[in-house]
């Protein structure tokens, strides 16, 4: 799917990993800007840097960082009875 036209859905002044999950889980696909660390896309429901930012150290952890974030609200709670 191609987003090359698409705006920046949100913006976050700090980077809270929890809440961009959330936001990322609920819009599948966009733009986000995290201050500090710039602009990112969100593909089928993951947090994907662009092309030129993959080089970077600190893009990389944020972005696993924010998808496996995703991926433990995405799986259900056992609750023990």
């Amino acid at each position: 799917m191609s987003i090359k036209n698409s705006l920046t859905l949100r913006s976050f002044k700090k980077y809270r990993p929890r809440q961009i999950a959330k936001f990322v889980k609920a819009f599948f696909n966009g733009r986000i800007y995290i201050a500090g660390l710039g602009r990112l896309r969100v593909l089928e429901g993951k947090v994907i840097a662009y092309q030129h930012q993959k080089c970077e150290k600190r893009i990389q952890i944020v972005v696993n960082e924010i998808n496996q974030n995703v991926n433990e609200l995405a799986q259900p709670k056992i609750v023990a009875v």
